[in-house]
């Protein structure tokens, strides 16, 4: 396997501002001092994985001076700086100058790309290689570039997986399939409890936790984000096997859930799907298939008269203020003190998690977690219109879910020519 490390905040604690100008190639490099700022376990894993036969890189936007001195006087791998993340020109250029890269770069699934940053999960996406993101260090500096100290940006640029250790990373790599998101695991026929952790809240009593069990791709991902599976989910043709695969990623997760054994979890219930939803019930199906030793309750109902559609609201604000309107929670069930879990399909703007949330809090509830099956990541593209030089988006056929790249125009809220690629011929 290939893998691409980042540098700093990946193999050296060296995010800090007091290290820009080294970084920069200003100051000269003192190479002994980044010695001490190297994260333990580091020297230990690149030794492994070497004597395991793969090929490590250091990727890293650094000054050649800088990323030279270290890569090579500290690491002894060869490197590319001043690589221009998330822009992927200089690391295709390095692949293709390398005769063993660019004949593995023919299977992506050679690659992986290590780093603790959005650019390097956006620079990862764009080669259409699996990613992970690192957090070896805490920080309270907020740098605004690389997302450094911004957790939300990083989770929404969609890695494909989560390492808090060296030894942690190791595993992935010699488990792939088994570390996936849960639900992107069940679509490879293998099993995971693994979650996007997005949010935990602690309150005065208890707290609120949302989590994900799969990606929805927008834009250049690697192949196991799976936009194509979520739009499947309203098809008037989905199948009794792909609706199994659903709820078998939620059972999967529940029963880590249910083995922390902290406190017991009093409902399992849903987001229940308005009267006007095709294919009615899609989301009660699901549940009704979902294992668990939880009670499992419909908490929740949509008024009759509900007008318009959720996906239709412009913003968070409009997608709240819908949901407040027209979703409520049943009145006969007594919810003080309560821990509850709810079930849904997606997870966007996160309107609908934090309504619920509130919802539940205001009838008392004390722990909530809130699971989606899919969540929507941050969209990002390279292809460029060859008619009218506009950046093009990748768009996906709800029926067929065949990709393609769109210039979208301005009466789909673009602004480009309407030209149409099909990727799959592309290839």
């Amino acid at each position: 396997m290939i893998i691409f490390l980042d540098l700093d905040g990946t193999l050296t604690h060296t995010t800090d501002s007091y290290f820009k100008r080294m970084k920069d190639g200003i100051d000269n490099i003192d190479v002994e001092l980044i010695k001490k700022y190297v994260f333990p376990g580091a020297l230990k894993f690149i030794h492994e994985q070497i004597l395991l036969g793969n090929k490590l890189y250091i990727i890293s936007d650094s000054h050649p001076n800088y990323v030279k001195a270290i890569a090579k006087q500290i690491f002894d791998l060869p490197y590319l700086s001043l690589a221009d993340k998330p822009n992927d020109k200089k690391t295709q250029d390095f692949i293709q100058s390398n005769n063993e890269l660019k004949e593995a770069f023919s299977n992506k699934n050679n690659f992986i790309l290590v780093g603790d940053s959005w650019l390097d999960i956006g620079l990862g996406r764009l080669l259409n290689i699996r990613t992970v993101l690192t957090k070896f260090y805490n920080t309270t500096e907020l740098e605004v570039r690389d997302g450094i100290g911004d957790d939300r940006k990083k989770i929404k640029y969609g890695p494909t997986y989560y390492a808090n250790s060296f030894e942690e990373l190791a595993k992935i790599i010699s488990n792939p399939l088994e570390n996936l998101l849960a639900l992107e695991a069940v679509f490879q026929g293998v099993s995971s409890s693994k979650v996007v952790k997005f949010k935990f809240q602690k309150h005065a009593n208890g707290f609120t936790a949302f989590r994900c069990l799969a990606r929805q791709d927008d834009g250049e991902c690697d192949k196991y984000a799976r936009a194509d599976m979520y739009y499947k989910i309203d098809r008037q043709d989905r199948s009794t096997e792909f609706l199994n695969q659903l709820a078998t990623s939620v059972s999967n997760y529940l029963k880590t859930v249910e083995s922390q054994n902290k406190f017991n979890w009093d409902y399992l219930s849903y987001v229940s799907d308005k009267k006007t939803t095709t294919p009615p019930n899609k989301m009660e199906q699901i549940f009704d298939i979902v294992q668990s030793e939880i009670p499992k309750v419909k908490l929740f109902e949509w008024d009759e008269n509900v007008e318009g559609s959720l996906r239709n609201q412009p913003n968070y604000k409009s997608r709240r203020d819908f949901i407040a309107k027209y979703l409520s929670t049943y009145k006969s069930f007594d919810l003080n003190d309560k821990n509850i879990i709810v079930i849904d399909d997606q997870f966007t703007s996160s309107a609908t998690a934090y309504e619920v949330a509130t919802q539940l809090r205001n009838r008392g509830a004390k722990n909530i977690l809130f699971i989606a099956l899919f969540y929507l990541i941050l969209p990002i593209s390279n292809k460029i219109c060859p008619k009218c030089s506009k950046k093009m988006q990748i768009k996906i056929n709800r029926n067929k879910g065949s990709k393609f790249y769109s210039c979208t125009p301005p009466q789909y809220r673009g602004e480009g020519c309407g030209n149409i690629i099909n990727i799959y011929n592309e290839q």
